[in-house]
């Protein structure tokens, strides 16, 4: 690898563990909204039925089918719906509540400030590309400190693309003022974050922390952050 001048992270589960805060984040809405009496047997039994709704509908959201303000009330409308529970403000509340929650239940990503801090050290440059919402985002990395460590952040809502789209990479190096010969993308997901890295010609480095099966010939691949510091 030529040495890198710029690394970009992506943020949920690569350096912000946001199964962990989700969980947690749940933990939390189900004691408060004592949905216990709405027939919900249990936190993780609704974080199950959630998952596999917002999962979808992030999908949707990416491919700009639906917006923000709808994914934001849908995650939660269509989970209580399998319950047969139907009320548009608690779907609401839920929203809102768990949106706040989960970004300020702190739970980094094992190694995370150790690897920012060997990065620091070694003079690169640090930013992130995220797909989150400018407002959970920010507050992610102010209570978690992350903001201290990284010099810019690329909110996808901020910059009018998504990843996927190449766009995205290509405004963030623009802004730095690099070229892609000086750039790594870091990400835990495959088809969002590192294909597209890779199609454009980006350094990449797969951060398959949940050693998901796949038939890609990447530049890199890790299981822990920590092996960062053996490529870079």
């Amino acid at each position: 690898m030529v040495k890198p001048q710029h690394i970009f992270f992506d943020l949920d589960n690569t350096l912000w563990d946001f199964d962990k805060s989700s969980i947690m984040a749940f933990d939390k809405i189900y004691d408060i909204f004592n949905l216990i009496n709405y027939g919900i047997p249990s936190a993780s039994h609704f974080h199950h039925t959630y998952f596999e709704h917002n999962n979808r509908l992030w999908e949707l959201y990416r491919q700009g089918k639906i917006d923000k303000d709808f994914l934001k009330i849908e995650r939660f409308r269509l989970p209580l719906k399998d319950y047969g529970i139907v009320d548009e403000k608690l779907a609401i509340d839920l929203g809102e509540s768990y949106t706040d929650y989960a970004a300020r239940l702190v739970a980094l990503v094992p190694h995370t400030l150790e690897v920012l801090n060997y990065l620091k050290e070694k003079n690169y440059k640090i930013h992130l590309i995220t797909n989150g919402f400018l407002e959970v985002q920010s507050i992610k990395m102010q209570a978690s400190g992350l903001d201290k460590l990284i010099d810019k952040s690329f909110v996808s809502e901020v910059v009018g693309f998504k990843k996927p789209d190449h766009r995205i990479f290509h405004h963030a190096m623009n802004d730095v003022g690099a070229n892609i010969e000086e750039c790594v993308m870091i990400g835990d997901d495959l088809s969002v974050d590192i294909i597209p890295a890779k199609e454009i010609g980006m350094t990449h480095i797969y951060f398959n922390r949940k050693k998901i099966s796949h038939n890609e010939k990447l530049d890199y691949e890790i299981y822990d952050l920590i092996e960062i510091t053996d490529i870079i």
